[in-house]
């Protein structure tokens, strides 16, 4: 984790030496430049798009479809997600880091299994980012399947209902879609391209708004990569888990516990698959809403992470500062407006500012949701029973998107949406009048030492 964080601080202060070159440069060029006599327009947006589409593409990694999605729906999906990750790479980066968190607390969770040592450390994270992404469907005698996550299948192979399974790390890796070449072309594309980046501000040439935009993505994608490098790609058909009992019987002898209706699958009761976008958020918005059959076909690539308190959640929190950051980078860039260059200085800081008051808020939420404060208070109570018992019934009873961060966070995030549309539409419109040293390319050879 710490390899992006120095990659980070090492392109920070490369780019120090890089905003003098911006600033003075105050002979500009107008319009489309040829490139013949150096790098063009062309070879700007390129690089740019070309890299940007990689990263946004080639770098998701999204849940198991339903068994009856045609290609044109998952196509659409991974689509929107795409632009999803344009419009906030830091937010799929949450989600990605999410997602391992979990899969490695199913590892963890599967050793309390009752079993000899050897049949329980068959469960890896590759299991739990496959059971989490909808990879084992349960097929209840004379009962609807439905997609079961690695706890509900943990609580499932505890009681008898399903038999522990067999698939091995490598048969869960044969299901994935991987393309060596893709990654490889991805990872050659961002490497060449960070290169370029240092050796222009290290050589104090003018580097574009633009980018300074794909850098981020390129940073972004370098750390998605590390945090789904175990799960699965493209997988599109789940292994089936059937179970000789129907899922009244199975509800039936969960107790009370299982009395209530439920929202997503029928056991909701072991983990409610909360809080989703898709499913809890936007039907309140009167937005469209994720998939309205139920038992859920899929699960949703939306859930929101529960990070916890440990280092992946200090890490994320300090490379979203620093991505937040790398746009300050541009503070003293030549725009071709005063107006335009104050609009970036206050997009910026609206878009730090918003990131940071949503971990203040996702943190607070987030302990509560683990119930973390309820025991760090049970620990400075005098009377710890009492007060662990009743802190326990208000945490069960606790919704995990309560009103009021939904009051502070609906403006948070048009704020930074705003913010951000600016700053992409900002990048290209910045390309009809760049300094004239921004069309000049890196002399390599200035690097090879001469005796």
């Amino acid at each position: 984790m710490a390899l992006p964080l120095c990659l980070l601080a090492l392109i920070h202060a490369a780019f120090a030496t890089a905003a003098d070159g911006n600033e003075t440069s105050t002979v500009r060029r107008d319009g489309w430049v040829s490139q013949p006599d150096g790098r063009g327009t062309f070879d700007i947006l390129w690089s740019c798009l070309f890299t940007i589409f990689l990263c946004t593409w080639v770098s998701l990694h999204l849940n198991v479809p339903s068994a009856h999605e045609t290609y044109r729906h998952q196509f659409s999906r991974k689509l929107r997600w795409m632009l999803q990750a344009i419009m906030a790479p830091e937010f799929v980066l949450a989600f990605a880091t999410g997602q391992k968190v979990e899969a490695r607390r199913s590892v963890e969770e599967f050793k309390t299994l009752d079993l000899p040592d050897q049949e329980r450390r068959k469960w890896t994270i590759r299991h739990g980012f496959y059971a989490n992404m909808g990879g084992f469907v349960l097929q209840p005698r004379e009962s609807a399947a439905f997609p079961v996550n690695s706890k509900q299948l943990l609580w499932l192979i505890k009681r008898g209902y399903v038999d522990y399974p067999t698939m091995t790390a490598k048969e869960v890796w044969d299901k994935s879609k991987a393309d060596g070449f893709q990654k490889s072309l991805t990872c050659l594309q961002t490497g060449w391209f960070i290169i370029q980046i240092v050796g222009r501000a290290i050589q104090r040439l003018p580097i574009t708004t633009l980018e300074i935009t794909t850098l981020s993505f390129v940073l972004c994608t370098l750390v998605m990569f590390t945090q789904w490098a175990n799960k699965p790609l493209d997988v599109e058909s789940p292994t089936i888990v059937k179970s000789t009992k129907n899922i009244a019987e199975i509800l039936i002898e969960a107790g009370p516990a299982a009395s209530q209706p439920y929202q997503q699958t029928p056991l909701d009761f072991v983990d409610n698959l909360s809080p989703s976008w898709l499913t809890e958020v936007q039907p309140h918005l009167r937005f469209r809403t994720g998939p309205k059959m139920r038992p859920l076909p899929r699960f949703t690539n939306d859930r929101f992470p529960v990070i916890g308190a440990g280092p992946d959640a200090v890490f994320l929190f300090l490379f979203t500062m620093a991505y937040c950051g790398l746009y300050f980078v541009a503070w003293d860039f030549d725009f071709p407006t005063p107006l335009e260059r104050y609009l970036w200085h206050v997009s910026s800081v609206a878009m730090a500012a918003c990131a940071f008051i949503f971990w203040v808020c996702e943190t607070y939420q987030d302990g509560h949701r683990l119930g973390r404060w309820e025991r760090w208070a049970a620990k400075l109570s005098t009377s710890k029973d009492g007060r662990i018992n009743t802190m326990e019934k208000q945490r069960r009873s606790r919704r995990f998107i309560p009103v009021w961060e939904i009051i502070i966070m609906t403006p948070v995030t048009v704020v930074y949406t705003i913010a951000r549309t600016y700053i992409v539409i900002e990048v290209f419109l910045c390309q009809r009048s760049l300094p004239i040293g921004a069309f000049e390319t890196v002399q390599w050879s200035e690097f090879v030492p001469h005796f």
